[in-house]
C-alpha cells in the first residue's frame, strides 16, 4: 500500500510540475445555425481532423445551439450537416481564445421537408470523460440489436455480468443502476424498452451527488424529442437458438411534441424461450464422511407474455423550466419448468429426480413525478422528484420428485404457491448555486423507503390429493427500510485547467427484518455513515490530461439476498437469504489520464465485510446444501486499464485492456483460503464498418480470464459477436442480422471449498444465437416554434 501512494503522490507531483508548460489549444466550440430567416434547425455538427478530415467527435442538436466540448484540438474543420439544410464547412483555428464562439451561423435551406426521424452520427462509439467515468452510444450501434437492457449491459465495455446476474464494472466491483439520472431497482430494466436508449454512462467513481450503494454507477440516458411534430418506430427481432428455442421482441415507440407539452409512450411484447443449465458436484473425502453429489439442474422458461409499456408527459414552463409525469410498467407470465436430476453416492447410490412445473406472474409499477428549473443565467437550478415503485410476484409451482434407493423406487407430490411484492418511494432535492470562475456549490437530500412483504407455502400432496402443510419449508417475511440522506459538494478551478472536487453524503440506515424462520425472528437495527469524496483534474496539454480521485462506498444486501424463504430446487437443495448479512464498506482511489486517443486507469479497493457466495452444508441434514450469501473478512483489489479509440471514416472502434488482482481474506473459517492468487483479464473490442454506402459490419468480443482470488477459481470465458446492417427506403427502414456468441464461449464455470466441502458449477446459457430484427421508422418533425432547450442534460447530470 505504501508503494502505492508514493506513486499515487509521486504522479500527482509530476502533474504538477508539468501543467504550467502545457500548450494552449481549442478546448471548446459553441454555435447556433439559424436559416436566413433566423429560425432555428436540427441536425449534427461534427468536427474533422485538418490532416486528413476524419471524425474528431460529435454532437446533434435539436434547437440551433450546439456544443462540443474536451476537444483539445489546435486546427480542425466544423462540418454542419442535415437534411434540413446544405452541409457547411467552417475551418477552425486556435489564435488567442480556447473557448471558440461562432454565434449565429446562417446555412443554406435544403430543397425538401425533413421526413426521416432518425439522425445518425458517426462519431465515436465511446468517450473517455476526464474524471475517468465512460459513455457509450447505444443509439445506431450494435448494441441498438438487443433485446434486453441486460443484453445491453453485457455487451458494454468494462461492464460484467456474473452467474447471479449481477451487474458490475471490472476493476471496481458491483453498480447500482439510473436512469436520465434517477435511481432504479433492478426489477426496473425489464420494462424499459431497449430502443429508446441514447447512450449509457459507466461511473467508477460517483461523487457524493449519487447514492452512497454499490461500487460504481450505471446511467441511462434514453431518447428525448424536442422538435415539434410526431415520430415512431416498429421493431421486430427474431432470435433462434438450438439449445433454447425461439424468442421474439416486438417494439413500438410514438412520441408527439407541440408548442410548451410533449407525449412519449412505447409497447414491448416478448414471446418464447430461454433455457439455463447448471452442472454441480459437491463433494467430501474426509474420515468417516465420504459423500459425492452430482447435480444437474436445467431451467426451461417459457415466455407467455412479457410485455412492458409506458406513458410519459412534459410540460415546459419556459426554455429552461419543466414539470414531468412519467408511468413504466410490465406484465410478466412465465411458465415452463425446471428438471434436477441428483447422483448422491456415500453409503449407497441413490437417484434423485425434481420436476417443476412453474405458473409465476410478475406486475411492475413505476411513477415518476419531476420538476427542474434553471434559476440564473450562471446555470444554477433546482431539481425536485419523486418515484413510486411496487413488483409484485405471485406463483403456483407443482413439483414431482422421485428416487431410486437400493432398487427402490418412491414418489411425491409438492405444491408451492406463494408471492413477494415490493414497495419502493423515494423523494428528493438537488440544489446547485454556481458562481463566478466556474465555482459550484452542489446540496441535497433525499429519502428512501422500501417494504417487502413475501410468503412462502409448501404443501405435501397425498395420493387422495389432499393438501398438508410442510411448515419446515414454509414461511413469511417481511422488511422495511428507510435511509433518509444528504449531501454537500464544491468545485472549484486552482488555475485554468486545473479542478478540484471535495463533498460529503451522509446516509442513516433504520431498517426492520421479521422472519417467521425458526419460531419467528425479529431483527431491528440502524446506523449512520458518512462518505468523503474528493478528486482532481489537470489538463496537462492539448493531448493530455490526468486525474486522481477518492471515494467511499457502501454495498448494502440486496433484498431478495436477506429473505430466508426458501426458492425450491429439489429435495437437497435449496436458495435461501441469510438475514444476518452485513453491508460492506468500500474504499477507492483511483489515478487516470488520457493522450489523444489513448487512456489509462490504475486503482485501489478496500472492501471491509464483502459479501460472497457459496453452498452450505445444513445442519440438519448432512445431505443437503443451501446456496446462501455470507460476509467475509475483508478485500484488496488492485486494477489497472488502458484504452484505445480509433475513428476513421470507415472503421470506429474502441478496444480496452485490462488485468486485476484481487486478495479475499476470511478470518471466520467459513470458506478455505487457498492463498491461489493470480492476475486476471479483460478483452474488449468493438468495432463497427461502413462498407461504402451499402451496409455497416459490427463486431464485438470479450475475453475474461481465469480469475484466483485466494478463495474462489472462476474461470475464462469470452464471447464473438457478428452483425450486418442495411438502411432501405431512404434511412425508414433497418434490418439487422446478428450471430451472438458465434464460439459458444460464454458460460460460468469455477470451484471453491466451503467447510469441507469441495463445490465445482458450470453454467451453460442460451446466448449462441441467430437473430433477425426489422425496424421501421415513420413521423414527421419539423422546427419548433417553442424554442426549447435540453434541460434534460442538467437532469441526467444530477445524481441520486
Amino acid at each position: 500500500m505504501n508503494k502505492i501512494l508514493k506513486v499515487i503522490v509521486l504522479s500527482l507531483c509530476l502533474t504538477l510540475s508539468y501543467v504550467t508548460s502545457t500548450a494552449q489549444s481549442i478546448e471548446t466550440i459553441s454555435g447556433n445555425v439559424v436559416n436566413s430567416k433566423s429560425e432555428v434547425l436540427l441536425g449534427n455538427a461534427i468536427l474533422l481532423s485538418s490532416k486528413d478530415s476524419t471524425v474528431i467527435t460529435g454532437t446533434s442538436f435539436f434547437a440551433g445551439k450546439f456544443d462540443l466540448v474536451n476537444l483539445n484540438e489546435k486546427k480542425a474543420i466544423l462540418k454542419l450537416t442535415s437534411l434540413e439544410f446544405q452541409d457547411k464547412f467552417i475551418d477552425i483555428e486556435y489564435i488567442d481564445n480556447s473557448n471558440i464562439d461562432l454565434g449565429n451561423i446562417v446555412v443554406t435551406e435544403a430543397q425538401y421537408e425533413l421526413e426521416e426521424v432518425a439522425i445518425v452520427s458517426k462519431s465515436s462509439l465511446v468517450k473517455e470523460k476526464p474524471d475517468g467515468s465512460v459513455e457509450v452510444k447505444v443509439a445506431n450501434t450494435t448494441l441498438a440489436t438487443s433485446t434486453s437492457v441486460n443484453e445491453i449491459l453485457s455487451k458494454s465495455p468494462s461492464i460484467v455480468v456474473n452467474e447471479d446476474n449481477e451487474i458490475g464494472v471490472f476493476g471496481k466491483g458491483n453498480a447500482i443502476i439510473f436512469i436520465n439520472g434517477i435511481r432504479v431497482a433492478n426489477e426496473r430494466l425489464s420494462t424499459l424498452s431497449p430502443s429508446n436508449i441514447e447512450k449509457i454512462e459507466i461511473i467508477g467513481n460517483p461523487g457524493p451527488r449519487y447514492d452512497a450503494e454499490g461500487n460504481a454507477v450505471i446511467n441511462i440516458i434514453t431518447k428525448r424529442n424536442i422538435d415539434e411534430g410526431s415520430k415512431g418506430a416498429i421493431k421486430n427481432y427474431y432470435s433462434y437458438t438450438d439449445f433454447a428455442g425461439y424468442q421474439n421482441r416486438t417494439n413500438i415507440d410514438y412520441n408527439y411534441a407541440k408548442g410548451k407539452w410533449s407525449f412519449n409512450s412505447n409497447y414491448g411484447l416478448i414471446v418464447g424461450k430461454d433455457r439455463q443449465i447448471l452442472e454441480t458436484t459437491r463433494s467430501r473425502n474426509e474420515v468417516g464422511d465420504v459423500f459425492n453429489s452430482d447435480i444437474e439442474t436445467d431451467w426451461q422458461y417459457d415466455y407467455e407474455n412479457l410485455s412492458n409499456y409506458g406513458l410519459g408527459i412534459q410540460y415546459n414552463f419556459s426554455n429552461e423550466s419543466y414539470i414531468s409525469v412519467q408511468y413504466t410498467g410490465g406484465y410478466e407470465e412465465l411458465g415452463g419448468g425446471l428438471t434436477s436430476d441428483n447422483t448422491i453416492t456415500d453409503v449407497e447410490v441413490g437417484i434423485y429426480t425434481s420436476d417443476l412445473l412453474q405458473d409465476d406472474v410478475t406486475l411492475k409499477n413505476t411513477i415518476n413525478a419531476n420538476y427542474y428549473s434553471k434559476i440564473d443565467t450562471l446555470g444554477s437550478n433546482l431539481f425536485i422528484g419523486s418515484q413510486y415503485a411496487s413488483y409484485n410476484n405471485d406463483f403456483d409451482n407443482n413439483i414431482n420428485e422421485s428416487n431410486i434407493i437400493s432398487g427402490i423406487e418412491n414418489n411425491a407430490r409438492i405444491n408451492n404457491v406463494g408471492e413477494n411484492n415490493i414497495d419502493i418511494f423515494s423523494a428528493q432535492l438537488d440544489y446547485t448555486k454556481m458562481f463566478k470562475n466556474d465555482y459550484a456549490l452542489e446540496m441535497g437530500i433525499k429519502y428512501g423507503y422500501v417494504n417487502i412483504n413475501s410468503n412462502t407455502t409448501f404443501f405435501d400432496i397425498d395420493n387422495e390429493g389432499n393438501l398438508i402443510l410442510d411448515e419446515q419449508l414454509s414461511s413469511n417475511f417481511d422488511y422495511d427500510e428507510r435511509v433518509p440522506a444528504g449531501y454537500i459538494n464544491f468545485k472549484g478551478t486552482i488555475k485554468k485547467g486545473m479542478n478540484y472536487s471535495l463533498g460529503m453524503r451522509t446516509e442513516f440506515t433504520d431498517y426492520t427484518l421479521f422472519s417467521s424462520v425458526d419460531g419467528g425472528v425479529i431483527v431491528e437495527d440502524d446506523y449512520i455513515n458518512f462518505f468523503p469524496n474528493a478528486s482532481f483534474s489537470a489538463k496537462l496539454s492539448d493531448k493530455a490530461s490526468t486525474y486522481l480521485t477518492y471515494s467511499s462506498r457502501i454495498k448494502r444486501p440486496p433484498y431478495n439476498r436477506l429473505n430466508p424463504f426458501v426458492v425450491y430446487q429439489d429435495v437437497f437443495t435449496s436458495i435461501r437469504g441469510n438475514p444476518d448479512l452485513q453491508p460492506s464498506i468500500v474504499h477507492a482511489i483511483e489515478l487516470g489520464g488520457t493522450y489523444k486517443k489513448w487512456s489509462l486507469k490504475l486503482g485501489y479497493n478496500y472492501t471491509k465485510d464483502p459479501i460472497y457466495g457459496g453452498a452450505f452444508q445444513s445442519q440438519e441434514n448432512p445431505s443437503e446444501y443451501i446456496l446462501q450469501r455470507a460476509n467475509l473478512s475483508r478485500e484488496h483489489s488492485y486494477f489497472a486499464s488502458l484504452s484505445k479509440n480509433i475513428n476513421l471514416k470507415w472503421w470506429r472502434s474502441i478496444n480496452t485492456a485490462s488485468i486485476s488482482i484481487n486478495d479475499l481474506i476470511e478470518d471466520e473459517g467459513v470458506f478455505q483460503v487457498s492463498g491461489d492468487i493470480e492476475p486476471y483479464f479483460y478483452l474488449y473490442s468493438q468495432n463497427s464498418f461502413d462498407v461504402k454506402d451499402w451496409f455497416t459490419i459490427y463486431l464485438t468480443a470479450w475475453y475474461l480470464g481465469d480469475k484466483r482470488d485466494g478463495i474462489y477459481l472462476r474461470k475464462d470465458q469470452s464471447s464473438v459477436n457478428m452483425g450486418l446492417e442495411k438502411k432501405l427506403f431512404n434511412n425508414t427502414v433497418t434490418c439487422n442480422i446478428d450471430f451472438n456468441d458465434i464460439f459458444n464461449e460464454y458460460r460460468a464455470d469455477g470451484e471453491y471449498r466451503v467447510g469441507i466441502t469441495d463445490v465445482t458449477y458450470a453454467n451453460t446459457y442460451n446466448a449462441n444465437y441467430f437473430r433477425f430484427s426489422v425496424s421501421y421508422n415513420f413521423g414527421n418533425l419539423k422546427k419548433s416554434k417553442y424554442k426549447n432547450k435540453d434541460v434534460g442534460k442538467s437532469e441526467t447530470r444530477r445524481a441520486q
